[in-house]
């Protein structure tokens, strides 16, 4: 007779670690924590079609498109906007002309170097179309400094973005006055990778027992706001068999889901920063992806309730070097306090101060020196 497992707790990130490209999801803000929570209730209700189709993209897609973002350095998180822009669909067009797996317009494709003829498109071809996204992301990548800004103007357009930054003096996505398509696209995105990395979170029953009456009052005016559809729809098209390894095992969760716990989140204005901190290099690394350096405030800052003090050290990595534009691309993920030693997770650019751009001119020879001339660069919170 076959032993009954014991049900398997299932590790939900807590809101302060929500994240796209390890990029934060400020859930304190009530307005933030409302629209993901929107977003992941539309899941929730077409639960049964996303299920089918989690299974087809994770057994027939993912491992086509996973080696290529890591070839071109983009982060996995990238294959949810594939699902987001097409569904995974090849034939999927928009009323723009956006074709493909990546909706990419013809004339992105063409500059791309895709093949468009009457025989032939090749963005229907996931091999090609996913590297020629790929190559686009990190244009978008050089010019903006931040993948959730990348994956931004990869619906509304990197001018319009860049000019909604500098007119309202905002770099963070989830703050900024913008479309309603452009303004719920993150939110689109996250919500799918939630489901996609969690997905016995929101089977029905289990949301029911972490979100109680909440849900059924937030799911009722949803419907009656015509944003989730009031019935759920059908599977659409031929379910593919996952193997063995790919089964899909909903146990019944010992926390509470991401929806659950935003839900008794109270609505706060998160605290933004605007202004610039000003750092110099005090030990270069190599000058290649991936390598840590090192650098030390030049003067006291206050971000939200948290001081930084002068001295205090920040850890950045390379995150591209663009030998033809002579840029170089930081970021920094951790700050060690001088005082104390006491080390702070803080995510903060390199950005050009005259351009307001990511990339800051590649530092001459002497300044990678020891005893060198000083280099100096302005960093900004994501």
């Amino acid at each position: 007779m076959a032993r009954k497992l014991p049900a398997r707790s299932v590790a939900v990130p807590k809101p302060m670690g929500v994240n796209f490209c390890g990029e934060p999801v400020p859930v304190e803000s009530g307005a933030v924590a409302h629209n993901l929570s929107m977003a992941l209730m539309r899941n929730v209700a077409s639960q049964n079609h996303l299920i089918n189709f989690r299974r087809r993209a994770i057994a027939q897609y993912f491992p086509i498109i996973e080696p290529i973002l890591k070839k071109h350095r983009i982060p996995d998180d990238f294959k949810y906007l594939a699902v987001v822009e097409s569904g995974l669909k090849a034939d999927a067009v928009s009323h723009k002309g956006a074709t493909g797996y990546w909706q990419l317009m013809p004339e992105t494709a063409d500059e791309l170097g895709l093949k468009r003829n009457d025989k032939v498109d090749e963005r229907k071809d996931l091999l090609k179309s996913t590297d020629a996204a790929c190559r686009y992301l990190r244009i978008l990548y050089r010019n903006l400094g931040s993948w959730t800004m990348v994956a931004a103007a990869y619906n509304g357009g990197i001018g319009r973005m860049q000019s909604h930054m500098k007119k309202q003096q905002q770099s963070n996505y989830y703050f900024l006055s913008m479309n309603a398509e452009t303004s719920d696209y993150l939110y689109k995105i996250v919500a799918v990778k939630e489901f996609f990395q969690f997905p016995g979170q929101y089977l029905t029953n289990n949301l029911m027992a972490s979100t109680g009456n909440s849900y059924e009052r937030e799911r009722a005016e949803a419907i009656a706001k015509g944003l989730i559809p009031a019935e759920e729809p059908e599977p659409v098209g031929l379910a593919i068999e996952p193997k063995e390894s790919l089964e899909l095992r909903f146990e019944t969760a010992s926390v509470d889901s991401l929806l659950g716990t935003l839900s008794k989140l109270k609505a706060s204005n998160a605290v933004l920063f605007k202004g610039e901190v000003e750092a110099e290099l005090i030990k270069p690394g190599k000058v290649a992806v991936g390598q840590t350096w090192e650098f030390k405030l030049t003067k006291d800052v206050v971000i939200g309730d948290q001081k930084l003090g002068k001295n205090d050290v920040l850890y950045a990595t390379v995150d591209d070097v663009d030998r033809q534009s002579g840029q170089i691309f930081l970021r920094s993920t951790k700050l060690v306090a001088d005082v104390d030693k006491k080390s702070y997770k803080l995510t903060l650019i390199c950005l050009n101060p005259q351009t307001g751009l990511a990339g800051v001119p590649l530092p001459k020879a002497d300044q990678l020196k020891p005893g060198g001339r000083t280099w100096a660069v302005s960093w900004k919170v994501l």
